[in-house]
């Protein structure tokens, strides 16, 4: 009986853990993963621009991302940027 007993708390337990991890946000993605999907995109919209200026247009869209996640960090702790004081 004690041995049904410990497996079952095991098990709840577990399935709290395996919940919990499916609730959590993906992480965010790196540079580099960034920027080999916006290439990707690129690639798969035929926009028949040089591989060199998609190169260019993903760098400035993955800075971009990544300042707004830097922004959007920030704004959710309640800390303010830049701007001229209110008085």
């Amino acid at each position: 009986m004690n041995r049904a007993l410990v497996l079952l708390i095991l098990a709840a337990g577990t399935t709290c853990a395996a919940a919990r991890a499916e609730d959590a946000p993906p992480p965010p993605l790196t540079k580099h993963q960034m920027m080999k999907e916006c290439m990707a995109k690129q690639v798969a919209s035929e926009g028949g621009m040089p591989k060199e200026e998609m190169k260019k247009s993903c760098k400035d869209v993955t800075q971009t991302e990544r300042d707004n996640e830097k922004t959007e960090k920030n704004g959710a702790s309640g800390a303010k940027s830049g701007g001229t004081p209110q008085p």
